[in-house]
């Protein structure tokens, strides 16, 4: 059967899964495959297939379009099930996999029918994405001084003025005008890399990183392409000044290197693959912005903003779907729960629809609702009781235990002096869990990704 005929019966489509800086999407979509893989073992009450044992069994292929790597299932499944495990490594590159479900039908073909079948398959094409590649979709629309005049924004305010440290002076000082000297950009341009990757890698996580591509380039060929800076100093100058500059200026060469950069990666990232997605799955660390601050909330509410804007929402017949394509179902993850006690899941749920509220009414317009979930793709920890307190236990990233009493997780937004106990608590980083044994084809244990299963494919099994 072909493919373009599975998209006409909704038998196949594809499923786009991204997420902000540091929120586990290697790690969930080897979760995810382990799931469907184990069905019979796994714990997937939530997955109505499972649920009414209509699901007969799946399958992992390589991915439709045979230009695409394979996302590489079986190693990080044996990483996370290693004898001493470890994370998988983070997403770098497009990648993605098909996967098969052989389901019987919820009703009986009529005895009448001798051709009709009593069972059926759906394929999901998973595609794996580095989440700055998403965050670069706005600039399609924004030119290069209202890039930088949006830089001069950000850098002004916290955290970013204390990470970008002496490079602040640095932008704000070089004049636009100026003819370039090489050495001296490509010195500006390497602090300026390294100012990004503080934002990813800092203590906290910042989620609205641009141009992304900068951190994860992907396969480029023109280096080029990632050697511009914002000249902050062109505030100090009216368009007409800078456009009449030296073709040599500063201004004009990173103005040149943007919008190529815009040109030979962001659009054909959207034309050729962010298109051909039917549903989407963002994964945000909730926890991490929390344990920030205010700023860090702001960042990650900006950042889904810029996102729903860049999606085309709405449900259409199947055959139009094939000629304009839009997303129609979307889903946000509070991920890495297992940081925190069952009893404020629901909290961190709460929390992450506070943050998408705007997303939700750009998306809500085209008639599509998201949902929105709290989860953990790997569950690394385990409740115990401590001196009359609920407290978290599990492994640290040499593999030594580790047990901890957290704060209260509010279901509202923190004011004032409320943030304090969330800016002190010191989150430790879970190894996954002993025990997974990747020889057994063990299943991954997890927080509701059964829930997240059925809200992304559960329509497509009936």
């Amino acid at each position: 059967m072909s493919h373009t005929y599975q998209r006409l019966r909704g038998q196949r489509f594809c499923l786009g899964v991204t997420g902000l800086s540091r929120s586990g999407k290697s790690t969930f979509i080897t979760s995810l495959i382990n799931q469907l893989l184990n069905h019979d073992t796994a714990n997937l009450p939530g997955f109505a297939p499972v649920l009414t044992e209509r699901l007969m069994g799946v399958k992992l292929h390589p991915p439709e379009d045979t230009d695409l790597k394979t996302f590489d299932y079986e190693e990080s499944y044996r990483t996370i099930a290693n004898a001493e495990p470890q994370w998988p490594d983070s997403t770098d590159d497009i990648s993605g996999c098909s996967l098969e479900l052989k389901l019987k039908l919820a009703q009986k073909s009529s005895k009448l029918n001798p051709f009709s079948n009593d069972h059926f398959s759906v394929f999901i094409d998973i595609r794996d994405y580095p989440g700055e590649w998403l965050l670069d979709l706005p600039l399609m629309d924004m030119s290069y001084s209202r890039w930088v005049a949006q830089c001069s924004a950000q850098y002004s305010r916290e955290p970013r003025k204390q990470l970008l440290g002496p490079l602040l002076e640095k932008l704000q000082q070089l004049d636009p005008l100026e003819t370039v000297s090489p050495d001296q950009l490509k010195q500006l341009c390497d602090e300026f890399k390294q100012f990004l990757m503080a934002c990813k890698d800092n203590t906290n996580s910042l989620s609205l990183i641009q141009p992304g591509r900068f951190l994860i380039p992907g396969q480029i060929d023109d280096k080029e392409l990632l050697m511009f800076i914002p000249l902050l100093r062109g505030a100090s100058y009216t368009q007409g000044q800078l456009e009449k500059a030296s073709k040599q200026s500063y201004y004009h060469l990173c103005k040149r290197r943007y919008e190529k950069y815009v040109k030979k990666l962001v659009k054909p990232f959207y034309k050729n693959f962010f298109k051909t997605i039917d549903r989407q799955l963002i994964l945000v660390d909730v926890v991490n912005a929390l344990n920030g601050g205010p700023e860090y909330i702001d960042d990650m509410r900006q950042a889904l903003a810029n996102i729903s804007d860049s999606f085309s929402y709405g449900s259409q017949g199947a055959i139009m779907g094939l000629f304009r394509h839009k997303i129609d179902k979307v889903v946000f993850g509070a991920t890495k729960v297992d940081q925190i006690l069952s009893e404020d899941h629901d909290a961190v749920r709460q929390l992450l629809s506070l943050v998408v509220r705007q997303a939700y009414k750009s998306a809500q317009h085209e008639g599509v609702e998201p949902i929105c979930e709290a989860i953990a793709a790997v569950r690394s920890s385990s409740e115990v009781r401590q001196n009359g307190d609920q407290a978290l236990t599990g492994a640290d990233t040499a593999g030594n235990p580790i047990g901890y009493v957290h704060p209260t997780i509010p279901n509202r937004l923190p004011k004032g002096e409320e943030w304090q106990p969330y800016l002190d608590w010191k989150i430790p980083a879970f190894n996954p869990p002993k025990g997974i044994s990747a020889q057994n084809a063990d299943a991954i244990p997890h927080i509701r990704l059964d829930t997240v299963l059925n809200a992304l494919i559960g329509d497509k099994c009936k």
